[in-house]
């Protein structure tokens, strides 16, 4: 008896996060093919992994090209990044059912999606009060998903991560600034407010599990967290880590507002204050990873790593 074909994977995107995912999907079951731009850049990462194949995709380029391009793959994996027009993501999820329906003319099994949704729960946080059509973008593709891949011949899977575990502690993003030897911790909304984050390469264990049928996963949101913490741990935290006193500053939601209203073009102002708001963080009791047993990376261990040597 022959052995079964390998599954067919087709990652999109080369960033932190799809770069981070590659050793999770290059198993003996499973052929992977990177899709990017250019080849020159990413020519390396074949030298890391000789089993990989690249492709050139433009996600802009017509439907009718990556429709035909998608449908000869079991599995397509979104890590594009938030780098794009909000639009790009709708034209994705249509391309995708579109290749699902070709397959299915052809006899073919489903085409599984996993959309890029590695983020907060876009079914709460919706636009963000119009905030953030990103975000919107994003519930549009559920919904689409919800509605019609069943009957093209898709499933889908959405991976709800939170916030990269990278980001947290991004100078720019504010929350945790250790300029000139000096700790600052800032909460969005309270202290008591949370947020999820998930370290890049915890995602690629998950998403492994989850291909590898450990856990029903077709056709809905699962959520996965490193750590949910809320901005009076996470500040504790810091000051366990570096043996020094943290300076405590409160951005409340009207402050966020206001801050938007004065500078309604700066992108950060906007994610602050949605993540001020509901759907950025999940009980870690609920996530996929609780019930594969998976140990992850926490906030206080990313921080020692990042922090301790340095204070």
């Amino acid at each position: 008896m022959s052995a079964p074909n390998p599954t067919r994977i087709l990652l999109i995107g080369a960033g932190e996060l799809g770069t981070a995912l590659l050793p999770h999907l290059i198993t003996p079951s499973t052929t992977l093919t990177l899709g990017v731009r250019s080849f020159a850049t990413h020519i390396p990462l074949t030298r890391t992994h000789p089993s990989l194949a690249l492709t050139s995709i433009d996600t802009t380029s017509p439907s009718a090209e990556l429709v035909a391009e998608f449908s000869q793959y079991d599995v397509l994996v979104s890590a594009t990044g938030f780098g794009q027009d909000p639009s790009a993501f709708f034209k994705l999820a249509r391309e995708v059912l579109d290749a699902g329906r070709l397959r299915k003319e052809r006899g073919e099994g489903r085409l599984w999606f996993f959309p890029w949704q590695w983020g907060v729960d876009y079914d709460v946080t919706g636009d963000g009060e119009g905030l953030m059509p990103l975000f919107g973008e994003q519930k549009r593709v559920r919904d689409l998903l919800r509605a019609k891949a069943e009957e093209s011949n898709v499933k889908w899977t959405v991976v709800s991560t939170g916030i990269f575990m990278s980001f947290l502690f991004e100078k720019s993003w504010g929350i945790v600034d250790c300029a000139q030897g000096r700790i600052t911790a800032r909460a969005l909304r309270d202290w008591s407010h949370k947020v999820t984050v998930t370290d890049v390469q915890d995602i690629g264990r998950v998403l492994a599990r989850i291909l590898s049928g450990d856990v029903d996963a077709d056709n809905r949101v699962m959520y996965v967290a490193g750590d949910t913490v809320s901005y009076g741990e996470l500040a504790d935290i810091l000051s366990q880590v570096t043996g020094k006193e943290v300076t405590r500053a409160a951005w409340s939601v009207r402050h966020l507002e206001e801050e938007v209203t004065k500078d309604p073009d700066d992108g950060l102002k906007k994610y602050r204050l949605v993540f001020a708001r509901d759907g950025v963080w999940w009980d870690k009791e609920r996530t996929v990873n609780s019930k594969l047993g998976l140990a992850m990376l926490d906030v206080e261990t990313y921080a020692r790593r990042l922090l301790e040597s340095d204070h």
